[in-house]
């Protein structure tokens, strides 16, 4: 197949699905430049987007679509930009416990189609009892892409550029604040956030300026992360911007630090606009800072399930270890959703094997 034109090589491609053409990049260099790139194309062609929800709604008012603009081929980067002119979606929140939204999904829409590609089809369960099909249907259907909640960066910082990632993607965003309001109070409103990591607690005496608008720049994503939401198995995901990363790790290996948060803002920062620079004093005095802090409920309890041999991603799996992460409270500690979450997977380890068997066996 390397002898066929280029044209015939794109039209096999287009039979098949993202996943499969995926896998075909290992066949040769030329076919990895070609696969990758007839992915962008098509979710061009597709007209594909990703959207972007406040609180999870799914309702057009807190919700932006992005389309795919530009690819990098260098880093194997998918760009996606608003596509209306109007970029721009109120924080207000109708939750009781938040004056403001503070959470967000983001889905690509490819991972809602039906893929027959699907590397866990198990053949029909009809036979099993109720409880196991259940139990079958909870964990196969399982898409961590889907489920996963982000938490915004604080509005109250007063920044033009604003940035929050995952390891397959950085989103760039910044912030309006209707009105008029006096940041240097900040300190005297006891409900404001002293940190990239703390939220406001609303409360009927706190001063409330008008809700904040996030205006949504662009988000750039890694084609491992438009895969893995499209196959029910987790994908190994490379980390956006590589080669940016590893030479941010050899800069600050020479300063003394050889942990750091690579999610913090001042981190994202470096990596989006200045990372063919040496570092800046301010992110080395950050990093000095911040060197072996798990800053939020989220990134301490991956770090506590990997130290126990579990996948981090079945975190969004079960509604209490959601709702420790995201939720204003909790009566669970860490180390009692930790335990829960390795009980339930290993009881679903145990169970699997035995009704693949039976499933297999019929």
């Amino acid at each position: 197949m390397n002898d066929l034109a280029p044209e015939v090589i794109y039209k096999v491609f287009s039979f098949l699905s993202y996943p499969e053409v995926y896998r075909l990049r290992s066949v040769s260099a030329k076919f990895q430049v070609m696969a990758e790139y007839h992915i962008y194309q098509q979710i061009k062609e597709k007209a594909q987007v990703i959207s972007i929800k406040l609180d999870g709604k799914k309702n057009n008012k807190a919700s932006i679509e992005l389309e795919a603009v530009h690819y990098d081929v260098k880093n194997r980067v998918i760009e996606f930009r608003p596509k209306s002119l109007d970029s721009k979606l109120s924080l207000a929140s109708t939750q009781q416990w938040s004056a403001y939204c503070r959470l967000l999904k983001i889905h690509f829409s490819g991972w809602f189609l039906n893929n027959d590609d699907d590397q866990c089809k198990l053949p029909s369960f009809e036979s099993l009892s109720i409880q196991d099909q259940a139990m079958v249907m909870y964990h196969y259907q399982y898409n961590a892409s889907i489920e996963k909640v982000y938490q915004l960066p604080c509005w109250y910082e007063n920044k033009s550029n604003r940035y929050l990632g995952d390891k397959g993607f950085i989103l760039g965003l910044s912030y309006l604040q209707p009105g008029q309001f006096d940041y240097s109070q900040q300190q005297q409103m006891t409900g404001l956030p002293t940190s990239y990591y703390s939220y406001p607690t609303i409360t009927e005496s706190t001063p409330k300026p008008a809700p904040p608008v996030m205006d949504v720049k662009w988000i750039r994503v890694t084609l491992d992360w438009v895969l893995d939401g499209m196959v029910k198995s987790n994908m190994q995901q490379n980390q956006i911007y590589q080669n940016d990363f590893n030479r941010l790790n050899s800069l600050l290996a020479k300063e003394g630090c050889f942990k750091y948060d690579v999610l913090s803002e001042p981190v994202l920062n470096h990596i989006v606009n200045q990372h063919d620079q040496d570092l800046s004093q301010s992110l080395i005095k950050y990093v000095h800072s911040h060197t072996h802090e798990c800053h939020t409920r989220l990134t301490r309890l991956q770090h506590m399930l990997e130290g126990a041999g579990v996948d981090a991603q079945v975190i969004w799996k079960y509604t209490f270890a959601k709702s420790y992460v995201v939720g204003n409270g909790s009566l669970l500690s860490e180390e009692d959703v930790v335990r829960r979450i390795q009980d339930s997977e290993e009881e679903w380890r145990q169970k699997k094997v035995s009704l693949t068997r039976r499933l297999y066996r019929k």
